[in-house]
């Protein structure tokens, strides 16, 4: 089970040098280039229609547009969750899995990050663990752990690494707005 626990130090340092040589050179990129950085993957917000509600970041008073970060390794859990912040006006990027996670908060900023649990190669835990850990997001960025495992020792497990929250995977639009209301 911990098979792969002696190579964890090392890996972890490993990670933690590429993470900081992405932000150098985004870094540098913002500063002599005026570049902009890109994601990893990003959707653009739909058209909004006459009939669609006022966007979430207008509502909430942000300037800016609200930025979430879904990281979930199911595809079509993914897509239909950044479909549906999209059309809420949020700006969206999916991930799939803990790594890219990390790379895409080095890279950009956010205003909310919506993790899944238990994926491959690095699960929330672990990821989340790692962010706030190389403070790679403001402390008052929330971070929910999304997730079907419901068990008082997987909730601690969460709340020691970091997380703001622990929630049910949202299963409908309204669901992710009380998420959205909650969080932001």
């Amino acid at each position: 089970m911990n098979y792969w626990l002696p190579y964890h130090a090392p890996l972890t340092s490993l990670l933690a040098l590429a993470l900081m040589f992405l932000a150098l050179r985004s870094w540098v990129r913002l500063v002599l280039g005026g570049e902009r950085i890109s994601t990893i993957l990003e959707e653009n917000p739909a058209p909004r229609s006459p009939s669609r509600p006022e966007p979430l970041a207008r509502r909430l008073g942000f300037s800016l547009p609200v930025r979430v970060l879904v990281v979930d390794d199911d595809a079509g859990v993914r897509m239909v969750m950044c479909k549906k912040l999209s059309n809420l006006g949020v700006q969206v990027t999916g991930v799939s899995d803990g790594v890219e996670a990390l790379l895409a908060v080095a890279d950009d900023r956010w205003d909310l990050v919506l993790m899944d649990g238990e994926m491959p190669f690095m699960d929330g835990i672990e990821a989340i663990r790692a962010i706030r850990h190389q403070n790679l997001l403001p402390v008052y960025t929330p971070i929910v752990t999304i997730s079907a495992n419901r068990s008082q020792d997987y909730r601690q497990a969460c709340v020691d690494a970091g997380t703001t929250a622990c929630r049910a995977k949202p299963r409908d639009t309204r669901d992710l707005e009380a998420l959205m209301d909650e969080f932001l």
